[in-house]
């Protein structure tokens, strides 16, 4: 029975962290703007516990900001500097990670995982809502994770991991119009250098995607 009634709060708690996250990605909450608790009390019918555990988590993942004696807030949208220098660290990390996947060839397996991602990606073309959209986003943060696992390098996959790039970048591509197609033919390009173990290919593959990323969203 205990363990019945923990499985039931975890999945309660994962609710209201994808409810309140989801309003702020779709950008119901400004930047900024302070997060009244009591209201997400009365508006999702729970307590307060699950919705200060979420905005907990969402503090740790830079969506949210807490202020000793005052709450929580939208934290801000990060500025172009921040993205800037994401791609910078990202165009050393992943062209690396890439060329060191193909030169240990992934098996069948890892390929395989590569391909069903970005089959997500390609199943349902986004709009600008987050709940549309998190299926792509979620696709596209497993298909550069498998290829960092791939690398064998604890570290540099430590290290992609807390950058949560791809929960920030989602920022961007709910406002910005996407050629999807572009993307997916570039994952595509990835894809077979890994599987013909060609690491210059899957450095040079990877670092174009990188590239093109960037000039669609920043540029």
């Amino acid at each position: 029975m205990n363990g019945a009634r923990k499985i039931e709060r975890v999945v309660l708690g994962d609710q209201v962290y994808e409810a309140i996250k989801e309003r702020i990605l779709d950008q119901a909450y400004a930047p900024g703007e302070k997060i009244n608790v009591d209201g997400l009390v009365r508006e999702l019918a729970v307590s307060s516990t699950p919705i200060r555990e979420a905005l907990t988590r969402l503090v740790a993942e830079g969506l949210v900001s807490a202020v000793p004696f005052v709450g929580f807030a939208t934290a801000a949208l990060p500025d172009r500097n921040y993205y800037e220098d994401v791609y910078s660290f990202r165009s050393v990390l992943e062209p690396w990670a890439a060329a060191e996947a193909a030169r240990r060839r992934p098996g069948a397996d890892v390929i395989t995982a590569l391909r069903d991602a970005v089959a997500v990606m390609t199943a349902d073309p986004p709009s600008r809502e987050y709940r549309s959209h998190r299926a792509f986003t979620e696709a596209d943060d497993r298909f550069h994770r498998l290829i960092l696992t791939a690398a064998g390098n604890q570290v540099a996959l430590k290290s992609y991991d807390d950058l949560r790039f791809h929960l920030h970048i989602s920022r961007l591509y709910l406002s910005r119009e996407q050629d999807v197609g572009i993307t997916h033919a570039e994952h595509f390009r990835i894809i077979d250098a890994l599987e013909t173990g060609d690491p210059e290919a899957a450095a040079e593959a990877m670092r174009r995607h990188l590239e093109g990323s960037h000039e669609r969203l920043i540029k």
